[in-house]
């Protein structure tokens, strides 16, 4: 079953590689709250179960920026301290999810008497698995119930750190807005003339690029925008 659900989640993977889709990975120690941050980000109805890997099966929903790029969030399983090597095999195809991502979202435990020492399990993992040169955000929760102190000292420490609570809402548009602008951006620039009978491109710049000027002529839809190297190469056949 679990080489079944790898084999579904390989698939998925490649085809939102192929597509230059952005992908962020949430990830943490267990408990600290990736499921309620991903259900406050997608309202996606992730299990929250405080239980040690209750998420064994990486959640990923579709999430649009608010200027219209379309990404990825990732769920993935819970990392613990000394995590055992056969564990790590086991859930290998969960935590690909947090390795192939553009952007890490390290949820911490705010409330937790070591949050430091969580952080830096969750790092030992992560570099494990290929992923320590991966764009990381520090994003603590229970923001609400934390001493304010430890909260003030884990955003002195860590950079690019936010505090949030995922019960209460507090911080989560401001985590959003660190998100969406960590996330890689298109840097082609195009000038094309999209015939009408290829929509399916215009759609492909909305979703992927950023769009300076769109105008509608005869011969079809000329845009001015910024997009990826294999969307821009496909438009340049179109000549």
């Amino acid at each position: 079953e679990i080489k079944e659900m790898k084999t579904a989640r390989d698939t998925k993977r490649q085809e939102r590689r192929r597509n230059n889709i952005p992908s962020v990975a949430i990830a943490g120690y267990t408990n600290a709250g990736k499921s309620s941050l991903m259900n406050r980000l997608t309202n996606a109805g992730v299990l929250v179960e405080n239980a040690l890997f209750a998420t064994l099966d990486p959640t990923v929903r579709k999430a649009t920026s608010s200027d219209g790029r379309i990404y990825t969030l990732s769920d993935t399983v819970g990392f613990v301290r000394h995590l055992p090597h056969q564990l790590i095999e086991a859930f290998k195809s969960t935590l690909e999810e947090v390795s192939g991502a553009d952007l890490i979202v390290h949820v911490v435990d705010g409330s937790h008497p070591d949050p430091q020492e969580q952080i830096r399990a969750v790092r030992e993992v992560i570099n494990e698995i290929g992923g320590g040169d991966i764009v990381e955000i520090i994003a603590i929760n229970k923001a609400d119930v934390a001493p304010p102190e430890i909260i003030m000292q884990l955003l002195r420490e860590e950079q690019n750190s936010f505090a949030f609570s995922a019960r209460t809402g507090f911080g989560i548009e401001t985590l959003v807005a660190a998100i969406e602008s960590s996330l890689p951006r298109p840097r082609v620039e195009i000038n094309a003339v999209i015939p009408f009978s290829r929509g399916d491109l215009v759609s492909a710049i909305h979703e992927r690029g950023e769009i300076f000027s769109e105008d509608y002529l005869p011969e079809g839809t000329s845009i001015h925008a910024l997009v990826d190297g294999a969307l821009a190469k496909t438009i340049e056949n179109l000549a």
